[in-house]
């Protein structure tokens, strides 16, 4: 026996520096992780928010496109005049008079526009949509019944909503004549 007693760890000299280097890297990068993170919060905003406001220019779109077609069922009766310039041998929308890329009262085109087109439902797969039967042709609008589709725009975000207008003649009162009025259903964003 030497007589010399040792401490436990005593030859483990410089760990404290060494841990306390591993925790501060480790923390180090969490916050870098942090930092960066955060830096796509105001992007992410920024579409939200551009989405809200396409999605909102497409609802105008689907008024104002309502009232044309109440105006001209009114007038004609049927919305064949609106469908008589469908290519039938391609695309079947047709899109409504001033309303191609047109602004809302009061803004500017680059506060977003909005677009709005129709079709007679006449391929084979609108009676899914419809709920009923369907025309044979796309010019011609035997059921009173089409599909109005529209697309607002704001900065790059595009919304596209999607609606079933129905003419349908109603009494307001027995005995009173009738009137066409128009009705939406089926209200769907593609």
């Amino acid at each position: 026996m030497t007589g010399r007693w040792e401490l436990p760890g005593a030859g483990e000299r410089g760990v404290a520096l060494v841990l306390t280097l591993m925790v501060l890297l480790t923390l180090t990068g969490l916050a870098l992780a942090f930092f960066s993170v955060s830096a796509f919060e105001p992007g992410i905003s920024r579409n939200l928010s551009d989405g809200a406001r396409a999605r909102y220019l497409a609802e105008a779109g689907i008024e104002v496109g309502y009232n044309t077609l109440v105006a001209a069922a009114g007038e004609h009766k049927t919305w064949s005049p609106l469908l008589a310039t469908v290519n039938a041998a391609g695309d079947h929308w047709v899109a409504l008079p001033s309303l191609t890329r047109a602004s809302l009262p009061g803004l500017t085109a680059a506060e977003g526009t909005y677009s709005v087109g129709v079709r007679n439902d006449s391929l084979a797969d609108d009676t899914a949509i419809t709920g009923g039967a369907t025309d044979s042709d796309p010019a011609l609008d035997a059921n009173g019944a089409v599909i109005m589709r529209s697309t607002g725009k704001f900065a790059n975000t595009t919304r596209t909503i999607e609606v079933v207008v129905r003419r349908v003649v109603a009494s307001p009162s027995p005995g009173a004549s009738l009137h066409p009025c128009c009705a939406m259903s089926n209200w769907r964003e593609l």
